[in-house]
């Protein structure tokens, strides 16, 4: 036969509900630690997005420098993403068109920044191979691209870089 003692009916129903509070804070805790790493996580992701769209605009600008036989300062018809701060403190008037990359896009800018003195390594007393004739030109160009995810994050990449004509 079990004898009960009247000062200790309902000590087991108060335990567990304690336990069961405690366990129910633990848990909303971890679930609001979670919501914030996944956040965090997605935010990184779109940020790379972004800079890996950036990077894409800059060698498109690269490119583009590469391509031209003529400093593009020198030509009649300039685009409007493109501006000669040596006649101009105007930057360029606009961005290039929006190019998509799948999760994301780009568009750029490119400044003309100043020519190579001549008594700079590589201006325009260089000379080119085993001739005495002097070398081309060595100009100096600053690009600027932007990117944006398709979650909308943006972020900007400049580098400054030269090219000889």
């Amino acid at each position: 036969m079990l004898i009960r003692s009247k000062n200790q009916t309902g000590s087991a129903l108060i335990i567990a509900v304690g336990f069961l509070l405690i366990l129910s804070v633990l848990v909303a805790i971890l679930f609001k630690s979670t919501l914030f790493e996944m956040t965090f996580s997605r935010n990184y992701q779109e940020s790379q997005v972004a800079f890996y769209a950036a990077e894409t605009g800059v060698r498109q600008g690269l490119s583009w420098l590469g391509g031209l036989a003529v400093a593009p300062e020198n030509s009649l018809n300039m685009p409007a993403w493109f501006s000669d701060s040596t006649t101009s403190a105007v930057p360029a008037t606009s961005w290039s068109n929006s190019v998509s990359t799948g999760n994301g896009s780009y568009r750029y800018y490119v400044q003309h920044l100043k020519d190579a003195a001549s008594a700079d390594p590589g201006g325009e007393s260089a000379k080119t191979g085993t001739t005495n004739t002097a070398g081309s030109k060595v100009h100096y160009y600053r690009i600027t691209a932007e990117g944006r995810s398709s979650g909308g994050v943006i972020r900007q990449v400049q580098i400054v870089t030269t090219a000889k004509y």
